[in-house]
């Protein structure tokens, strides 16, 4: 029973310590070193894989309106057997910029049958802040062009998630996001 009291009381412990930090954390000012962490394993319902649970909604991940706002543009035209191109970009306010040196990207789930995806992952920014895959990759915002081919007459749906941060102007604050995303054409 005793131990089980120690064990009790060091993760008590551990946990105000932690709170202490974190609240540290967020009255400090960030400096250009310091990393995000996000968290991969919270929420996770007892004995889910970590993989698991970095598909849970969490409203921390999401873009607010006021952080900016993000867009899908799909094909008006699209026609079965032809490559079409949609646009998927998160545009910052004002007050926010879209971070380079954050690692963005988009990962495309298996398209629906009949369907055919010229790359299922984009990428752009990271340390090196490389356009990469990004059509448009600047602090206003970053536009990828997803490629796809309808191989017939039809309606589809393409799902994903579009992962990039967002910080305030002056840089003190930074936000990670991870946007499910869902593309939509209908090819004739």
């Amino acid at each position: 029973m005793s131990r089980f009291v120690v064990v009790a009381l060091l993760l008590l412990g551990c946990s105000k310590s932690a709170t202490n930090q974190d609240t540290g954390s967020k009255t400090g000012g960030n400096t250009p070193d310091e990393r995000i962490a996000v968290p991969t394993g919270a929420g996770a319902p007892e004995g889910a894989s970590k993989g698991a649970a970095a598909t849970v909604d969490s409203p921390q991940l999401r873009l607010s309106p006021d952080e900016g706002k993000l867009a899908i543009e799909a094909p008006a035209d699209a026609k079965a057997g032809a490559e079409v191109v949609a646009r998927v970009m998160v545009v910052a306010n004002p007050a926010f910029k879209v971070n380079l040196e954050f690692p963005t990207s988009i990962k495309l789930e298996a398209p629906p049958q009949g369907v055919t995806i010229a790359k299922a992952e984009l990428k752009a920014g990271g340390q090196s802040k490389a356009k990469g895959d990004a059509d448009v990759f600047d602090d206003k915002q970053a536009t990828f062009l997803v490629k796809l081919t309808p191989a017939a007459s039809g309606t589809y749906t393409i799902n994903g998630n579009f992962k990039f941060a967002v910080c305030d102007r002056a840089g003190t604050q930074c936000f990670p996001k991870k946007e499910p995303i869902a593309i939509q054409i209908a090819a004739k």
